[in-house]
């Protein structure tokens, strides 16, 4: 890693290369079910980053630009010096990191000689995903696209 990269960058790495690692190993003793215990532990963690920043920011809604503030405090230091783009239409938020916009996800699949979905499915999306629904527990998460050019994803509450 050549770049110059923020502190909660270089944490997001670390956290995210560990895990993954520990998946891995365990998955090849245990096959696959030990995939599913890192989605539902990364749910977890999500879920309490989730409540963390909303506490800690002081938003007391449930609402869609709730959402939106609390991705940019976490995402924004950790994509440092970018910032993560994000477009709201009525209930819906995109959420769009592309080059040269880097995630630890990425780093962390090419340090690991893994596909990005690997990372992502199994570590970064459940937590992504429980951070929304930590403001609102029928927040939906999609994956519109995912590739080390550009990611999107979409949460929608009803």
């Amino acid at each position: 890693m050549s770049e110059k990269f923020s502190p909660e960058f270089l944490a997001g790495v670390q956290l995210q290369t560990a895990l993954m690692g520990l998946s891995l190993a365990f998955k090849k003793k245990y096959g696959d079910e030990a995939l599913k215990v890192t989605q539902a532990f990364a749910e977890q963690m999500g879920t309490s980053m989730g409540k963390n920043f909303k506490e800690k920011a002081n938003i007391a809604g449930s609402g869609i630009r709730d959402i939106e503030r609390v991705f940019h405090i976490w995402l924004d230091p950790a994509v440092a010096p970018h910032k993560v783009k994000t477009t709201v239409e009525g209930k819906k938020l995109t959420v769009t990191r592309e080059k040269p916009t880097m995630c630890p996800a990425m780093v962390v699949a090419k340090q690991m000689k893994l596909p990005l979905k690997t990372v992502c499915n199994n570590i970064a999306l459940p937590m992504f995903k429980r951070v929304a629904k930590a403001f609102n527990l029928n927040a939906k998460h999609s994956t519109v696209q995912m590739t080390e050019q550009k990611c999107i994803d979409i949460i929608e509450i009803p």
